[in-house]
């Protein structure tokens, strides 16, 4: 059955409505989207703006509670993962899961955590504890290059720029920069600081002005996928050509 139906948002008068149908289903005063869903649930077809995803506004994981926003048909932690079971100093450099605290060259977990870099951008890791470390809650795991993908399409990157390597994109990489403490729009929530990273000369760097960020996709044994943001770039940077050792960033997406 084809079915075709406008519905302007109009008021809706009280006269004359007993003797023909009413259009206005929900009972708000007026004919809008809401009747129209109302409307198609009757013939058992579904709204098709309505993806059926409802992301919640928190979530608890590991005594952290992350902010979610919702990317499309996706949900994303607004924040970084914090999953902190050991801490290394930078100049660990295996492939072997690691986790550093920006600054931190110690390896007391206690001690990492009050410091002011793991309250602001949370913990980066080596590639292979991205992929093998449990960083987030169950329905959850640590974003894909498809998952990316996903995202970066819901923003308005072009279907061909997708898959190719570097900065792609036009404004993309402001709307997910924070506003308050980077130079982006935040158009989505999604907050990205400039959190710099770590090198394989087993330091850390770039702090305030840009961001290495995991991409739980195999690539080579030694080499993996990320994303980057950059203080000098309105685009999102991808690429697979450096170090597992490294440390950047991860963030959960609901399965």
């Amino acid at each position: 059955m084809g079915i075709f139906l406008m519905l302007v948002s109009l008021p809706v008068p009280s006269w004359g409505q007993e003797s023909c149908f009413n259009p206005d289903l929900s009972n708000d005063g007026n004919v809008g989207a809401a009747d129209l869903i109302l409307l198609l649930s009757y013939f058992d077809m579904a709204w098709p703006l309505d993806t059926g995803i409802t992301c919640p506004t928190n979530m608890e994981h590991q005594g952290h509670e992350y902010g979610v926003v919702q990317m499309g048909n996706q949900c994303w932690f607004s924040e970084n993962c914090r999953h902190l079971p050991a801490v290394s100093p930078p100049s660990s450099l295996e492939y072997t899961p690691h986790a550093f605290v920006l600054g931190y060259d110690g390896t007391d977990v206690a001690q990492a955590m009050t410091t002011d870099a793991y309250e602001t951008y949370g913990a980066l890791y080596n590639f292979v504890a991205v992929t093998e470390w449990d960083l987030c809650p169950s329905g959850w795991h640590t974003a894909t290059d498809q998952d990316w993908f996903e995202m970066e399409a819901h923003m308005g990157l072009q279907e061909t720029e997708l898959n190719t390597l570097g900065w792609r994109g036009e404004a993309q990489g402001d709307h997910l920069k924070d506003s308050l403490n980077w130079n982006g729009t935040d158009n989505y929530g999604m907050g990205f600081l400039p959190g710099g990273q770590t090198f394989t000369n087993g330091t850390f760097g770039n702090e305030g002005a840009y961001v290495h960020i995991w991409v739980a996709t195999e690539y080579t044994f030694t080499k993996g996928w990320y994303r980057a943001l950059m203080t000098g770039s309105d685009g999102i940077f991808r690429s697979n050509n450096v170090s597992k050792t490294m440390g950047g960033y991860a963030r959960c997406v609901t399965d």
